[in-house]
């Protein structure tokens, strides 16, 4: 007999002889009121889950597509301190969905970058403290979710970790939803380029949700 099916078949053995948790009894009488009982035990078992969301994407799902967010500084206000608004996001206008959700305690949520933006030539450069990142609660709740102002962990200005933020939990949930609208402080007279970009000259954002 073959190695699998020896082991299909001790399998369906022990299957069979394992004791069946089940409870009857039978009562019987003449007269007068008969009761039986039988009782049942039931169980559930939740895992742990932990689901971050930045933008565009599914619900309880990973996405592996980063939003795009765009600035076009006009000519005739650069490094005048005129803010300019972003282009893109899944809520357009610079505007992303931010969602957390974990059932294991309170979350710790943070940025990451690779040093400030630059436009291909390294010491032309702009710092990340140039992104300012609003934050609102969304137009409309999903069900289940907290919505409201979710505070957004500050950038390092010269790349790497940022300034992280709790989540505090309550009894071990934490369900957060809110609104992150990113702009641009033009106070930085910079050189004529792209700065960042889709995967490069250090234009992305990570951001990552902790649970101990």
């Amino acid at each position: 007999m073959r190695t699998w099916a020896r082991l299909a078949l001790l399998a369906g053995l022990a299957a069979a002889l394992a004791p069946v948790h089940a409870e009857s009894k039978f009562v019987s009488g003449d007269s007068g009121t008969l009761s039986a009982t039988a009782r049942l035990d039931l169980v559930v078992t939740i895992p742990r889950i932990l689901y971050l969301r930045v933008g565009a994407g599914t619900d309880y799902t990973t996405s592996n597509s980063p939003d795009l967010i765009s600035f076009t500084v006009p000519a005739g206000s650069i490094g005048k301190g005129v803010p300019v608004a972003g282009v893109g996001g899944d809520l357009t206008g610079g505007a992303v969905t931010v969602r957390v959700m974990g059932n294991g305690g309170d979350i710790t949520l943070n940025s990451s970058t690779v040093g400030p933006l630059n436009n291909g030539t390294a010491s032309q450069q702009i710092d990340w403290n140039q992104i300012t990142v609003a934050s609102t609660a969304l137009a409309t709740t999903t069900p289940n979710f907290n919505n409201g102002s979710i505070t957004h962990p500050t950038f390092n200005a010269t790349g790497g970790a940022g300034s992280s933020v709790l989540l505090p939990s309550t009894n071990k949930m934490v369900r957060q939803e809110g609104k992150w609208t990113y702009g641009y402080a033009n106070t930085k007279v910079a050189a004529a380029g792209t700065y960042g970009g889709v995967g490069i000259n250090h234009g992305r954002v990570t951001y990552t949700a902790t649970m101990p």
